[in-house]
């Protein structure tokens, strides 16, 4: 039985078909959800002629970045919320599949449920799958939903 749920979104509509199935599993064992968004805010330190560190418009992209997610997620919530279901958002930076796992520590949850692209061939090769690699680096339970 789960108590608390993490359910990660990167902000796609393909990202957000785990969210029915979040709703039903939270129902059913009367759980709370903790929905997590990871964004990228890394900017390069390197310009044509070397490295060059970082603009201080760094900082405002990645504040928008931030306010951005949170509103996202808050939209999300509102949803859950009128479900009766007892909601909370994160947000964090960096690598994917490292801050899932970390915020679902963070959550105490107790399962983490997101949906897959189930990218094959070049696209995996190439971009790898966040999936995949949380699914090896965390001991709790995983729920994939394939997102059409």
């Amino acid at each position: 039985m789960f108590k608390h749920l993490l359910v990660t979104l990167d902000g796609t509509p393909r990202s957000e078909a785990v969210i029915p199935h979040a709703i039903d599993i939270a129902h059913s064992m009367n759980a709370q959800v903790t929905l997590l968004r990871v964004i990228d805010t890394t900017a390069s330190d390197w310009g044509e002629r070397g490295a060059i560190g970082k603009s201080p418009s760094d900082a405002v992209i990645r504040s928008a970045c931030i306010d951005q997610a949170v509103a996202y997620l808050e939209r999300i919530a509102a949803q859950l919320r009128t479900s009766r279901i007892t909601t909370h958002i994160a947000v964090k930076e960096g690598s994917a599949a490292k801050q899932i796992v970390a915020a679902a520590k963070d959550a105490d949850a107790d399962a983490i449920a997101m949906a897959t692209h189930s990218r094959r061939g070049i696209n995996r090769l190439m971009f790898g799958s966040v999936a995949e690699e949380v699914l090896h680096e965390s001991n709790l339970p995983v729920l994939l939903i394939r997102a059409a």
